[in-house]
């Protein structure tokens, strides 16, 4: 499985009480396509630069969510479909930063 970080923009007619709800809609999307979605970060509501598409405004969300690759375009077809959602775009997820060493210097002197 392949890690993926979203940006999704939802409507800005979505509710502030139904962001949990459009959030588990995507999330179960990736569930039926055999990914699991490990976190979702609200950005909020912000403007955008020029109206597009008759919307001035969208809901913004960040998630993370692993799922096979050939699975990827299937997936966004789908979320196309949800009344919700506004735009959707997909990046390979950056690799997580390397633990420190045990033992490592420190830069202290001894």
């Amino acid at each position: 499985m392949n890690k993926y970080e979203a940006m999704i923009i939802f409507r800005e007619s979505l509710k502030d009480a139904d962001w949990d709800g459009a959030v588990e809609t995507v999330r179960g999307e990736i569930e039926k396509f055999g990914g699991s979605m490990s976190s979702c970060t609200r950005l909020g509501r912000r403007e955008f630069a020029r109206p597009m598409q008759k919307q001035r405004s969208g809901h913004y969300g960040l998630m993370a969510f692993a799922l096979g690759g050939d699975k990827l375009p299937p997936l966004l077809a789908r979320l196309k479909l949800n009344n919700d959602v506004f735009r959707v775009q997909v990046v390979v997820a950056p690799p997580a930063p390397p633990a420190p060493e045990k033992g490592a210097d420190d830069g202290s002197a001894e």
